[in-house]
């Protein structure tokens, strides 16, 4: 009995042993800070609001675009976010790759007389050890499967760091119009004073009516009503900015006067094969379409059978025994086992839902390639059209409505046009510098839409490849057009 009970202490000390021999990982420091955070604000123990709300002077103030892009991208938490996404993806691969944990299983029997009796002895106590080995290319096609979503999420991350730039540039565009249009609404309030002064020189001599001189202070009053709007304008923008930036939206944030417009490109079809390389939407799709297929290799594997790989032993005791020549020698066994994967219909099932899933992506990524240039072609339409309205406005409509402003103030004087005509050109005047200002900004910030779709900086795209040609898809319907392949045009109407 004592030698029982000493066999059973070991098998039960073995288990224990082997259940806790594992110690969890050293968590990550973010993260033990973060459940921290999380805690104390669910339990409403603090106010978070405040940090959010406080601003950061060193930001305050004019910076140049290339420092507003540089600190989102450090810190806007879509791309720590995604980020993230990538480390989680990647710590799936050794989780896919890895064998089972092998199982060890003790079984006993405590009662003698109901114990299990063999010719050696008394058998109170079974442990058993197994592994389960997978068949060859398993595991490594599980990696492959596991790597190609660390693809799909190094896309994404390239996404949002395409998506955090483009928001970066449309409220920067949009605080530095709002700047420029208060500056020139000043600046033509200036010369309104000047207006305002000639008409009440000519009041006092009785050679203009006192309708002149409160014309003039109206509109110097719409002047005051453009200014509320367009500072009301700005500090929206300047929240926008904030938000990309992660800071507060009390900040005062700026922008050097000068817009720096950046060059449009010339030829729509270098855009298109820069896109089909460089836009993370479609590499995605690509990722995809590669996951679903070695998804099918993993797939066609489950028609192979797993091996399972065993060691056990039986305690044997002649305590208690019935049989007259027990000798307690105990039991030593070697186990293989294997599962048959004999229901094919579910096996093929796998195999036919990869293939579709490869299909669907495929068919997927043609409807982004043909979102992508449809966006494309409506950008280069807008930029050009919004270059050939600056054009009209630089090249002839504001040198003309200036040159008209300066006769006609010329001939007031004189008493040759009456005060309406005067301020109806500086009227005009001051709207097509507001119009200058808001097409640029407009220019602007399609271009920066323009490199969000193409997922590439337009001033330094390299020179692209040419693409290769779509390989044939033989089982393909006959109705379906191949992946990839180009649409035959129309035939001409003889």
């Amino acid at each position: 009995m004592i030698r029982l009970k000493f066999r059973a202490g070991i098998s039960v000390a073995a288990i224990a042993s082997v259940a806790g021999c594992a110690s969890s990982p050293q968590s990550d420091p973010y993260y033990a800070a973060t459940e921290h955070n999380i805690h104390q604000v669910v339990a409403h123990e603090v106010n978070h609001v405040p940090e959010l709300i406080q601003t950061n002077a060193e930001i305050e103030g004019e910076h140049p675009l290339g420092y507003y892009v540089q600190l989102a991208l450090g810190q806007n938490p879509e791309i720590l976010a995604a980020q993230r996404a990538i480390n989680a993806s990647s710590a799936v691969i050794p989780q896919v790759v890895s064998l089972d944990d092998p199982m060890l299983i003790d079984s006993f029997q405590p009662i003698d007389d109901n114990s299990v009796q063999t010719a050696a002895g008394r058998a109170p106590n079974t442990l058993s050890l197994s592994q389960k080995f997978p068949w060859f290319g398993k595991l490594d096609a599980r990696g492959q499967v596991a790597e190609q979503d660390v693809q799909i999420a190094m896309t994404r991350l390239a996404q949002a760091e395409l998506k955090v730039t483009e928001d970066v540039r449309l409220a920067y565009y949009e605080v530095q119009f709002n700047q420029r249009g208060i500056a020139i609404a000043e600046e033509d309030a200036a010369l309104l004073g000047d207006l305002l002064k000639i008409a009440e020189a000519r009041y006092r001599t009785g050679a203009a009516s006192q309708q002149d001189v409160l014309r003039a202070q109206v509109e110097l009053d719409r002047i005051d009503d453009r200014l509320i709007t367009l500072r009301r304008s700005l500090r929206q923008s300047q929240a926008d900015l904030a938000k990309v930036l992660h800071v507060s939206p009390q900040s005062n944030l700026l922008t050097p006067f000068d817009i720096d417009m950046p060059s449009a490109p010339e030829h729509i079809e270098q855009l298109y094969q820069l896109a089909a390389e460089c836009r993370p939407e479609l590499q995605e799709r690509l990722y995809a379409i590669q996951k679903s297929q070695r998804a099918r290799d993993l797939a066609e594997l489950d028609y192979y059978p797993d091996l399972t790989a065993g060691l056990g032993w039986q305690a044997v005791t002649d305590s208690e025994a019935l049989s007259s020549v027990s000798n307690g020698n105990d039991n030593l066994a070697v186990t293989l086992g294997v599962n048959l994967p004999i229901w094919r219909d579910k096996l093929d099932a796998g195999v036919r839902e990869w293939e579709q899933r490869s299909l669907e992506n495929a068919r997927r990524y043609e409807s982004t390639l043909d979102d992508t240039f449809r966006l494309i072609r409506r950008l280069m339409v807008q930029i050009d059209a919004i270059q050939q309205q600056l054009d009209l406005f630089k090249g002839s409509m504001i040198p003309k409505t200036e040159q008209a402003l300066r006769v006609s103030t010329a001939d007031y004087r004189v008493n040759k046009v009456d005060f309406q005509q005067l301020l109806d050109n500086w009227s005009d005047l001051l709207l097509f510098h507001l119009q200058v200002a808001r097409l640029e900004a407009n220019l602007a910030q399609t271009l920066a839409s323009l490199e969000r779709v193409v997922g590439c900086e337009l001033a330094s795209a390299p020179t692209p490849l040419p693409m290769p040609e779509p390989a044939d898809n033989a089982a393909a319907p006959a109705s379906e057009i191949p992946f990839l392949a180009p649409v035959p045009a129309p035939e001409e109407k003889k």
